[in-house]
Order: C-alpha cells, then sequence, then structure tokens
C-alpha cells in the first residue's frame, strides 16, 4: 500500500506540481531527514563538484588524492557510492541521491569512519534543495554546456541552478575551469573567500582569483595524457591512466581542490596516478584480434566531441561509433551528435538508447538525420595497412552512405556486435550514452542493462576476449 501510494505521488502528483512548490517539499524533507539523523554531514570535510559534464571523473580524482593524504572518503557520484573501501555502482539513475537517502548514506559514512565526504551535485539536486543543509567547504565547477534544458527551460536558469552550490555560507575556496564562459561570473558571485581558476598551458589566470593551477606541455595518446602541473612556483610531471585533454583538466579541477588542504603537490600528482579506471568513462577493452571498445557516458554533442576529436589524432586504425540518444529530453541535440559521430568516426552506427516513453524508432531517425551533414568535415586518417582503403566518402546532394559507412540498427546489442565484426587490427569502437549504468529505461519499463558486460559476453563467444 505505502509503495502504491509513492509510486503514485512520483508519477503523478510531483509531476503536476509548480518548481517553487517542489523546492519547498524538497527542502522540507532535507531539513526534516537531516535533523532526524543528528545533521550527519556536520564535522566532516565536504566537497562538492558541478558542471554539465566531467563531474563523476573529478569526484574520482579527489577521493584518490584524498585518500593518498591519508583520508577515509565517501562519495556519491551518478557512477559509484564509496565509503572507505567499499565501492558500489549507483543504480539510481540519478547524480545526487534523494534528500533522505542522501542524509543516510552521509550517516552511514560517518559511522564506519570517514572524515570526507565528496560529492558530485547536480543542478537538479541545487534547484529541488535537495543538498539543503550539506555544509560544503569546497566546491568546483568543470564546465557549463547546453544540456538539461528540457529541465530548467534557459540557459540563464541552469546557470543560476548552479550557482546555488557556489554562493552558500561557509565556503572556504571555490574552483573553476578557466577556459569556461562562465568562470568569471562564478568567481565574482561565489561567497568563498578563495577563488581558484585552472587552465591548460600558458592561458592567463582568470580575473579574480588568488590561485591559478597550470598544466603544460600536455600530450597523449589513446590510453594516457601527460603533463606538467605547476602551481605557486612548483611543477611536477603528471601520467594519467585516462586520455584526453579533458581528463588533464579534470584532474586540474581536483588538484585545485585538494591543495586548499595544504597537501603537498607530490601528494596531489601521487593521487592523481593512482586512477586507472572510472566505471562508465572511457573504460577500455582489449581484444585478442587488437582492436579496443571503449565504454562512455558522453550523451551531448560537447561531450562526443571532445571524446571524438581527442582520440582521432591518436587511433591508428579506424574510429567506429556506436551512439544514440536519450527520450523524453533535449531533441535538438539529435541530429547534431549524429553528425559529430559522422565528421570524427569512419563508421557510425545508430542505435536504441533509452527512449523512455518515446518512440525508439523516432528518436534512431532524427540521430540518423545528421550523419550525412557531419560527412563533409571527415578526413580519414592515413590507412595503417596497404590493403586497407578509407571509406567512400559522398558528397552532399547524392548518395548518402547509408548501408556503405553507417546504418541504422535497432538493436543495441545487434549495433555493438555489428561494430565488432567489422573491426580490425588498431581500430577503436566507441559504444556512448550508457557508460556504467545497470538499467535503462524503455517503453516497457526499466530492464537491465550492463553495456561493459554485454560488450565483453559478445566477445568471448566470438573469441575475442
Amino acid at each position: 500500500m505505502i509503495s502504491t501510494l509513492r509510486r503514485f505521488v512520483r508519477k503523478k502528483l510531483l509531476p503536476r506540481l509548480s518548481p517553487e512548490t517542489l523546492r519547498t517539499l524538497h527542502r522540507a524533507e532535507s531539513a526534516l531527514t537531516a535533523a532526524r539523523l543528528g545533521f550527519p554531514a556536520r564535522g566532516m570535510l565536504v566537497l562538492g563538484v558541478t558542471g554539465t559534464k566531467g563531474k563523476t571523473t573529478t569526484s574520482h580524482f579527489v577521493s584518490a588524492i584524498l585518500r593518498e593524504a591519508g583520508y577515509k572518503v565517501g562519495m556519491i557520484t551518478t557512477a559509484t557510492f564509496q565509503i572507505g573501501d567499499e565501492v558500489t555502482l549507483n543504480e539510481q539513475h540519478m547524480t545526487a541521491l534523494p534528500a533522505k537517502e542522501m542524509n543516510l548514506f552521509i550517516k552511514r559514512a560517518k559511522e564506519a569512519g570517514c572524515d570526507a565526504l565528496i560529492i558530485e551535485t547536480s543542478s537538479h539536486a541545487l534547484d529541488q534543495e535537495r543538498v539543503w543543509g550539506v555544509p560544503y567547504k569546497y566546491v568546483g565547477l568543470t564546465n557549463i554546456t547546453h544540456d538539461h534544458l528540457d529541465y530548467h527551460k534557459t540557459w540563464d536558469a541552469y546557470q543560476k541552478a548552479k550557482l546555488r552550490l557556489f554562493k552558500r555560507r561557509g565556503l572556504r575556496a571555490a574552483v573553476v575551469n578557466g577556459r569556461d564562459s562562465s568562470a568569471e561570473l562564478f568567481l565574482a558571485e561565489t561567497t568563498a573567500p578563495r577563488k581558484w581558476s585552472y587552465t591548460l598551458e600558458e592561458a592567463e589566470p582568470t580575473p579574480g582569483t588568488t590561485d591559478h593551477l597550470i598544466a603544460h606541455h600536455v600530450s597523449g595518446n589513446g590510453s594516457q595524457a601527460n603533463f606538467i602541473i605547476s602551481y605557486n612556483g612548483e611543477e611536477q610531471r603528471v601520467q594519467l591512466n585516462l586520455p584526453g585533454r579533458f581528463s588533464v583538466e579534470n584532474a586540474l579541477c581536483a588538484a585545485a581542490l585538494c591543495l586548499n588542504l595544504n597537501l603537498k603537490l607530490g601528494t596531489v600528482v601521487a593521487g592523481l596516478q593512482s586512477v586507472t579506471t572510472v566505471p562508465g568513462r572511457l573504460e577500455k577493452i582489449e581484444t585478442r584480434k587488437g582492436f579496443s571498445v571503449l565504454v562512455d557516458y558522453a550523451h551531448t554533442p560537447d561531450s562526443l566531441e571532445q571524446l571524438y576529436s581527442t582520440l582521432r589524432p591518436d587511433v591508428r586504425g579506424r574510429m567506429i561509433a556506436v551512439l544514440g540518444s536519450t527520450g523524453d529530453r533535449d531533441k535538438t541535440k539529435r541530429p547534431i551528435m549524429g553528425a559529430l559521430a559522422a565528421r570524427f568516426c569512419d563508421y557510425v552506427l545508430v542505435t536504441d538508447e533509452e527512449p523512455y516513453s518515446e518512440n525508439p524508432q523516432t528518436i534512431i531517425d532524427e540521430v540518423a538525420a545528421g550523419v550525412p551533414r557531419g560527412r563533409p568535415l571527415f578526413k580519414p586518417n592515413k590507412p595503417n595497412r596497404d590493403t586497407e582503403k578509407p571509406p567512400v566518402l559522398r558528397k552532399p546532394g547524392t548518395e548518402q552512405g547509408e548501408g556503405d559507412w553507417w546504418w541504422r540498427i535497432a538493436d543495441r546489442k545487434e549495433a555493438i556486435t555489428k561494430a565488432i565484426e567489422m573491426a580490425k587490427m588498431d581500430d577503436v569502437i566507441l559504444v556512448t550514452g550508457m557508460g556504467a549504468q545497470t538499467t535503462r529505461f524503455t517503453n516497457a519499463g526499466k530492464e537491465p542493462w550492463k553495456e561493459r558486460e554485454i560488450i565483453e559476453t559478445i566477445l568471448r563467444e566470438k573469441k575475442l576476449l
């Protein structure tokens, strides 16, 4: 009876309430739960990471640095929950938990001896006051790009939701990505006395900063990134076990947050280098045939472009994209994502992802509509074998290439299987959108889905793992 009532409230009643009413209800639930549990986050070192993308990876970097420094860490992210050495996958499909569940988690972490708490903090959680009463001390912004406008409606509202984290009482330091367009605004409006920016190469600090962190001599390949970190006259070389300039930026955000704790730069670097993988973020699966499969959560145009453009120069063979788009979300990004896949990848397989209440084929068709548009910008790598030829390019206005270098395949598992069957030595298959999720929502409801396990099963069946 109680569970039925909860489902009714969640599916029928809550969607009809105004944002302000919802905010009031969440705030009340947060206050009541925190009070009943004795305000469990009090006395803990609380760090928050927000941004459109990079939050999860940055949080994992922060956790690694703090553990290197001797802290016992509790952490809440989109991908995982952590209490000390115990790490479990987040199966909630939510970045920040509902207020009651969050406070219960914090209480368990505190009772387990955790003295530091990292919370990946979404704009939804901030807008709905689900983190009311959490005493953040250090907060970081990875970036803000156009996403979640189906919820926030406008860019201004989305930006203001993120700003809530930077305006909280009791903040000691705030960190921003110096190349992000919102950086100066966030530093100008934060209540924190210590203001950090971080940049790649020799870019100038964001106006208003008190501290600045730089990564220069950035290089890498398809599996790692190397750079020199520079702060306050000291430099150290860093070798990340994650590729891409965006991984370097995430590492800098984490480093800046932790340097507020008076840690030695060497401790920070050791922590960064200890991260070998983040669930659902550039997870690499090697095969006996010499090609690799990367599983990544990238699900926006900006994150796809960063992923594809970063990996493209370092892939010796061909890049094969498997992608779709989520239902009941911003529809305008779908053809853009298809065009980006065609611009950077040799072969593109458009497939199902999480349709929710929408028709899966409609979503596939909307992503597919952009694929031919992106092709004129495609520049193939040089063939890595004498017998290898890049795919035939189609001129706009002629044959669109479907069935030649790109396909629509409704079944996601079939699309992944086809990509694996196509792959040769030195190729990279990029399977994006689902990351480390353990379920997905379809027209029929929630169903189990573990992308990495499904890929590994296919590879084992073909004796490639």
